[in-house]
């Protein structure tokens, strides 16, 4: 069982304490460069591409294209007769 006694409290040094603020200080910093970064990056890409789609030209307008695969049947095909059910078909003979 840990118990604190409030005489041995030991305090850190303002070595310690100035180094600890200044490396949280440090890493919050970099991680908000690295953010606004990627939000630049992405934004500029962005304007890049609606410019080049406003000054792009018309596009072509599309033409009928042949099937490549066409089926192997004809498309109207005449109904196959139903099967004829056979009267012994059932499953118990009573």
């Amino acid at each position: 069982m840990f118990v604190i006694n409030g005489q041995n409290l030991k305090q850190l040094p303002l070595r310690t304490k100035v180094g600890l603020f200044l490396a949280i200080t440090l890493g919050v910093t970099l991680l908000f460069l690295f953010g606004i970064t990627f939000l630049v990056i992405a934004l500029i890409g962005g304007v890049i591409t609606m410019v080049a789609n406003l000054f792009r030209g018309g596009r072509p307008r599309s033409r009928p294209v042949q099937d490549p695969f066409p089926p192997r049947h004809p498309p109207f095909q005449q109904p196959q007769p139903p099967r004829r059910k056979y009267d012994d078909d059932d499953v118990i003979d009573v």
